[in-house]
């Protein structure tokens, strides 16, 4: 896009500006905020105050965003095309909560007013579960690249997630059993769990969900992310405080079972051990290898 496009582009958001000031009844010197593209990754953008003669000189500035979304500035740089951004539009629907959706940088087609939109949308695509926002921020699982403390969880801003839009390893949102305590194998963006069904012949369903939003998922405490290597168990988990008992094979001809306890979202990496048994017998673990 040239640069005289550009201006006509910031031109309308000049217009804006005036408008907005107009219909709140103020002065055209009153001060409107905006978003200033700072140009570093850690800040991308600082919220400010400009009159119309500053709104003027923001006309060179094509990153700025004019005016303000009410969930704030962003935190991750924009990636900007013909004038555009990409942001996941909030449908308030269980099913498809977001839509993935292309809007004009300046006013943002109006979505600025829209709290629920997540600007700009993850590099992994739009949650498929609704968010749970507190105070403009949600809590995402950050992929540590750690093998025994692989995810940590945190709470980030909805609008750029604080830079975390560009982390494909990312769980966003969080689960509600909490982040899950062995890497995931994510393949197209996808990875695979054991889906609780409440039947006590056939407890699990083994399913591929989006990584991102788990396909609404992330609000099932019953569900085991991921699935073990070995496959879902084939009778139902009895889960306390998001934890479960397992049989931990030693190795050890005398004593081949450790009963231990694990999470359920991850099984603090037994999920890839073969030869442990998931759930833990009743009766308790047995005294030879099974």
């Amino acid at each position: 896009m040239n640069k005289q496009r550009k201006k006509v582009i910031l031109l309308v958001a000049v217009i804006q500006i005036l408008a907005i000031a107009l219909l709140a009844g103020c002065d055209l010197n009153t001060p409107v905020s905006a978003c200033h593209a700072t140009g570093e990754i850690d800040v991308p953008f600082e919220e400010i105050l400009i009159d119309v003669s500053g709104a003027k000189e923001h006309l060179d500035h094509p990153n700025d965003i004019f005016p303000v979304p009410v969930g704030g500035c962003p935190t991750s740089p924009l990636v900007i095309e013909d004038g555009k951004i990409t942001i996941c539009h909030a449908t308030a629907s269980e099913k498809n909560p977001y839509n993935e959706i292309s809007v004009s940088v300046n006013g943002l087609n109006g979505h600025d007013a829209h709290d629920d939109d997540i600007i700009p949308a993850p590099d992994g695509g739009c949650p498929t579960s609704p968010l749970v926002i507190e105070d403009g921020k949600i809590n995402i699982c950050h992929a540590t690249a750690s093998e025994t403390n692989p995810y940590n969880e945190i709470s980030v801003s909805v609008n750029g997630l604080n830079g975390h839009v560009t982390h494909d390893d990312d769980i966003i949102p969080a689960p509600e059993g909490g982040c899950p305590t062995s890497p995931l194998v994510i393949e197209d963006g996808k990875i695979t769990i054991c889906h609780a069904t409440a039947s006590e012949t056939n407890p699990y369903d083994e399913i591929s969900v989006r990584v991102n939003g788990l396909n609404g998922h992330v609000t099932h405490g019953d569900d085991i992310i991921p699935a073990p290597d070995g496959g879902c168990p084939t009778s139902p988990l009895v889960i306390d405080n998001g934890k479960i008992m397992i049989c931990h094979a030693t190795g050890s001809e005398t004593n081949p079972y450790n009963e231990i306890s694990v999470s359920v979202n991850g099984l603090n990496g037994h999920n890839k051990h073969s030869d442990d048994i998931i759930p833990a017998p009743i009766g308790g673990c047995p005294a030879i290898k099974q």
